[in-house]
């Protein structure tokens, strides 16, 4: 794979470099800076190898790959001349790439028109800065350093004297997480971010980007058989047939919206029993039938078996695309995504995948819709390429969704209350790892719905995976009056502080004020679960609502006539005291015929008037009966 120069090649590069030498050359910077990033020092920093006409220094990258690398160069003579070649392994075909003076990077070989560089180098030290970002080199790869021409002007002889340079040192700047190449990092949002914005109409639009975690999965991934195996077949896979992929429905991550959400990524735990040396993976998700996005449904009626296809997004290699358009395939997207590498993956596979832009405007997102993962190819060893086959196991053990939800509620104000509660994951008592609050001591009266809830928090070292659970007290007698996300959250990279926002699904807020089940007389829940740092503290508690007008209250009827049949008797003493004993029955807003009404609470309030229905308006009634008091209501609140 690796082509070198040929002499004619060189040959034109050592007449440019003299042709050039009475002119300053600058297509590669000298003395340049070093890109800014994470500095990696070669092992071979510190060495002495000389580089004369035809020396070729060979290493290798970094195991998780460079951005740009530095070569450190020393001379005895200022102004010197110097021209160089350089040529990498990369992750894809053509598997070498040779720079071209241009700045582009190009095949090597017979043929080629690749040419060298040409520079002068100061007196001393000197320093060569090759950007690698765009050559898609491979980590852990090889790459070779070539001195082509090497010469200085003597001004006694008044020509060009070929000598030789000395190189000190090799620098790698960057890697994985700052590369063009596969990261772990998402370039869409991340977990942790939030917007707020008051629309100044009694609305407001909150986001918030949200994480959901699932752990001790057992997904077994078989190469060479995927969903268009079986359907050649006409079956569907039971779920113990070998298959190289796996479907995650948004509902096995807690998700019941069906709309105002947008799908951020996919992360993804591969494990396996032998070291991956190369591990190539590609995703897919549920669109809209017949959108632009829907890859799958460009195949109707032109690839057999896909008469009934949609609804569905797939990467696809370079390869497999160019098959299906000379079939006569037309996909709504001009960029499909066309799958990752990984390269020296190991026993403990991480993939990330990010949903592009122009899959989410189409991207659906109900309970029983799907996110796919698909293994599509692997080696199990570097140096012999040996594949992976349907015999070697490979399972996925973890998967990380991220999303953002955004939603436009009714809004009057928020409420920020400090709390300074300390919270220890490891603790043994679920006391010390939950926050627990009442609605009322974050100033959240019965008369306010609430939409959101922000806590703010903090740690003395970085918490990193921050994982957590949030829960809210309802009005709704399933679930005993409260509601829990049914799967725990998860902020990546959290550092040592994180603002978390969550916005109420819509099984709690409804789609108006009149639904919302939330309930101010409850209380709310934060659980610290798992982080880097042992202990967390939860400073401060916001609280997004929209505050109800109080209805304004009937005049009296009638004193003490609590079920409002024109009389005062026993009865009406009986119906208060139902409706505090069953409020869901009996109460103002209680499922049978006979439950107390507005006016009952307003007649039947006789103690202490103005305090509202209590068990001592019943005794007063009664103690009216019984002629023990003169007259109701028997006293007034103060």
């Amino acid at each position: 794979m690796k082509q070198l120069l040929t002499n004619r090649v060189k040959a034109s590069v050592v007449s440019l470099a003299m042709a050039a030498s009475a002119i300053p050359l600058c297509t590669v910077p000298v003395n340049a800076a070093t890109p800014s990033g994470m500095i990696v020092q070669a092992e071979n920093v510190g060495l002495s190898q000389t580089m004369k006409v035809d020396s070729v220094y060979k290493g290798t990258f970094p195991t998780d790959g460079a951005d740009s690398v530095t070569f450190k160069l020393s001379t005895s003579y200022s102004g010197q001349s110097f021209s160089y070649g350089f040529g990498c392994s990369t992750a894809d075909s053509p598997y070498w790439l040779e720079l071209d003076k241009s700045g582009k990077w190009m095949e090597g070989g017979a043929g080629s028109k690749v040419e060298g560089t040409a520079c002068k180098l100061d007196k001393a030290t000197s320093e060569i800065t090759i950007d690698l970002k765009k050559a898609g080199i491979k980590p852990g790869g090889s790459f070779e350093f070539r001195c082509y021409y090497s010469a200085h002007w003597d001004n006694s002889k008044g020509d060009m004297v070929n000598n030789s340079v000395t190189l000190t040192g090799v620098d790698f700047s960057g890697g994985s997480s700052s590369s063009d190449g596969p990261s772990l990092s998402s370039k869409n949002k991340k977990s942790g971010s939030w917007s707020f914005k008051d629309n100044k109409d009694g609305t407001a639009t909150i986001s918030s980007t949200v994480s959901k975690q699932l752990d001790e999965l057992d997904y077994k991934l078989t190469v060479g058989y995927d969903e268009d195996y079986y359907a050649g077949k006409g079956v569907e896979p039971d779920k113990d047939d070998p298959i190289n992929s796996h479907k995650f429905k948004y509902s096995d991550f807690g998700i019941s919206e069906t709309k105002d959400i947008t799908i951020e990524s996919l992360y993804v735990v591969v494990e396996s029993d032998f070291d991956v040396d190369k591990f190539m993976y590609g995703c897919g998700t549920n669109v809209a039938e017949g959108s632009p996005a829907d890859t799958e449904y460009a195949k109707r009626g032109i690839i057999k078996g896909k008469d009934k296809a949609g609804y569905w997004y797939n990467e696809m290699g370079e390869e497999s695309r160019e098959e299906f358009e000379e079939q006569g395939v037309e996909f709504g997207l001009k960029s499909i995504g066309e799958g990752t590498t990984l390269e020296g993956a190991g026993k403990y596979i991480e993939c990330l995948w990010d949903v592009p832009a122009d899959v989410q405007k189409y991207q659906t997102t109900g309970a029983g819709d799907s996110i796919g993962f698909q293994f599509w190819y692997g080696t199990k060893d570097a140096a012999k390429y040996t594949e992976i086959t349907e015999k070697d196991p490979l399972t996925i053990t973890s998967a990380v969704l991220t999303y953002t939800i955004t939603k436009t509620i009714p809004y009057t104000g928020s409420t920020k209350t400090s709390v300074g509660k300390s919270l220890d994951c490891t603790a043994s008592s679920d006391s010390k790892k939950n926050l627990e609050v009442d609605y009322s001591d974050l100033d959240i009266k019965s008369n306010m719905k609430v939409y959101a809830i922000r806590f703010d928090v903090s740690a003395k070292k970085d918490i990193k995976k921050l994982v957590y659970g949030t829960g809210t007290g309802t009005t709704k007698v399933v679930n005993d009056y409260w509601y829990q996300e049914p799967v725990n959250s998860v902020v990546l990279e959290a550092g040592k502080k994180a603002e978390i926002m969550w916005v109420l699904p819509n099984e709690v807020v409804g789609d108006s004020p009149a639904k919302n089940c939330a309930n101010p007389d409850g209380k709310i829940v934060f659980g610290y679960y798992y982080g880097e740092s042992d202990a967390i503290t939860v400073d401060n508690v916001e609280v997004y609502y929209y505050e109800e007008e109080e209805p304004s209250l009937p005049e009296v009827t009638l004193w003490g006539d609590a079920n409002c049949d024109n009389g005062v008797d026993l009865s009406d003493a009986v119906i208060i005291m139902q409706s505090l004993a069953n409020p869901n029955k009996y109460g103002l807003n209680g499922t049978d015929l006979k439950h107390i009404t507005l006016q009952g609470t307003v007649n039947g309030d006789v103690c202490e008037n103005g305090n509202g229905i209590t068990s001592a308006d019943a005794s007063s009634i009664q103690r009216k009966l019984l002629g023990l008091i003169p007259s109701l209501p028997e006293s007034y609140k103060k």
